[in-house]
């Protein structure tokens, strides 16, 4: 990358020689100090092939869109709230649907799902044809999960559950107790129980699990100060204790806690602990969340963030006394948060100042921070491409494998959303429009 050094020279004014006249000096700062910007991209800038206005919308006191792109098309919400298909490559519109339509769009298997002003679902086959329109009434719906032969729809604390092929309601619960905050919008079906996670208001506020029969929507169980399920397996459900003000809190001696419960029951069934010390930069202080106490699964590996380390854990082998796989030295948690994902063999992390990336390579333990000099406004990885939005309102490709700048595109604002991707396409989102960029070869892969 190149590397462009700004220069800043203190004078000397000598006048000399001339009748009548004394010498004088420029003034001495008492600091002069420049800020290098490393690593500014230096890569080609391309145009997009095809362009197009979305309609926006602004249910959260934020300018939003809704598009999707998949299997070559893209499918979007336009002017007057109609949903139209776009040929991926030349932007050729194929057909177009409804009016007023709400900002809700999923597509699973050939089927585009979306809701109508009124708070139907409907589902659409990818070429225009009409599958069926619900009946129900989810106007404040948040998000439509297919899952097997249902499809869930999440509404803050209520949960409908249609039939897949049909639009028909099986049933629809909502939790009515005062201690109910907010439904999160995932759903999650496991042998016949459907979980979803609640924020609930105990002596403080947490998370959720609860658990309802796929067939009838009742509620099996629910347990409170449980995370989403780590793994289910077996019959038993894996899921983070949050043992935030549980306990003594020892800053040094930490663990994090696993719960083992029996996925159609919710009882309790054991526990699974994994322990570290620290030292905290301020003798007594305890630091939870995050990086201080957090973990994820990756196939069987099991990652748990311990202050200023990562390990790895053999999932399928645990015993209380078990020990990690491999540990590496962390990024500092006060610059950087952990984003829960492994890729390409890298533990993906993220600036809480300027939000660019860093990575810790899982083969050395090597720490990398990039792009570097930027205000990054939305980042989005899809194989080997990583998308940085500036806020100047340029979007940069990097090769995530090799850090090194593609191309850009110049856009006009800097009101970015996520970057969509379908084959060798990307689709940007920016200022209510769509733009189409072509991928190179190296970007292409999934």
């Amino acid at each position: 990358m190149k590397m462009i050094a700004v220069l800043s020279l203190t004078a000397t004014i000598l006048a000399s020689g001339l009748p009548g006249t004394a010498a004088v000096h420029a003034e001495k700062p008492v600091l002069n100090s420049s800020t290098p910007m490393y690593n500014a991209v230096s890569a080609p800038a391309i145009k997009p092939l095809w362009s197009l206005p979305l309609a926006t919308f602004d249910p959260y006191g934020t300018t939003v869109t809704a598009a999707l792109a998949e299997q070559g098309r893209v499918f979007a919400l336009i002017t007057g709230g109609q949903l139209a298909a776009y040929d991926g490559a030349s932007g050729r519109k194929l057909w177009k649907f409804g009016a007023d339509l709400k900002p809700v769009l999923v597509y699973d298997q050939g089927i585009v799902y979306g809701l109508t002003k009124e708070g139907a679902v409907f589902a659409l086959s990818a070429g225009g044809g009409k599958k069926w329109i619900s009946v129900i009434h989810a106007d404040k719906a948040d998000n439509i999960r297919p899952v097997g032969d249902t499809v869930y729809v999440t509404q803050n604390l209520t949960l409908f559950a249609l039939d897949r092929a049909t639009g028909k309601l099986r049933w629809k619960t909502t939790e009515t107790d005062g201690s109910y905050e907010a439904g999160f919008s995932d759903v999650r079906e496991e042998d016949g129980v459907v979980l979803r996670g609640y924020t609930v208001q105990g002596a403080l506020s947490s998370s959720q699990i609860n658990a309802y029969d796929k067939s009838t929507g009742k509620q099996l169980w629910k347990s409170f100060r449980q995370q989403l399920p780590l793994a289910v397996k077996g019959g038993l459900l894996y899921s983070v204790m949050d043992q935030f003000m549980i306990g003594d809190n020892d800053p040094v001696n930490k663990s994090l806690h696993i719960a083992v419960m029996n996925l159609r029951t919710g009882a309790l069934k054991g526990e699974r602990i994994y322990q570290w010390t620290t030292q905290p930069e301020v003798p007594g202080q305890y630091r939870f969340g995050g990086p201080n106490g957090s973990a994820f699964l990756s196939g069987d590996d099991l990652y748990v963030y311990q202050d200023q380390a990562v390990a790895k854990y053999d999932f399928t082998a645990y015993s209380p006394a078990s020990k990690p796989v491999q540990r590496w030295s962390a990024p500092n948690a006060r610059d950087y948060q952990p984003l829960y994902r492994l890729h390409g063999g890298r533990l993906l992390y993220q600036n809480v100042h300027n939000y660019s990336m860093a990575v810790l390579k899982t083969v050395n333990g090597q720490i990398s921070g990039f792009p570097q000099g930027i205000q990054a406004v939305q980042t989005d990885l899809y194989g080997n491409g990583l998308f940085v939005a500036r806020a100047d309102g340029t979007l940069d490709a990097y090769n995530f494998a090799t850090f090194q700048p593609v191309f850009s595109v110049k856009t006009a604002t800097r009101d970015f959303e996520s970057t969509l991707k379908s084959g060798n396409m990307i689709y940007i989102r920016t200022g209510g429009k769509l733009l189409a960029v072509k991928l190179p070869p190296g970007l292409m892969t999934d």
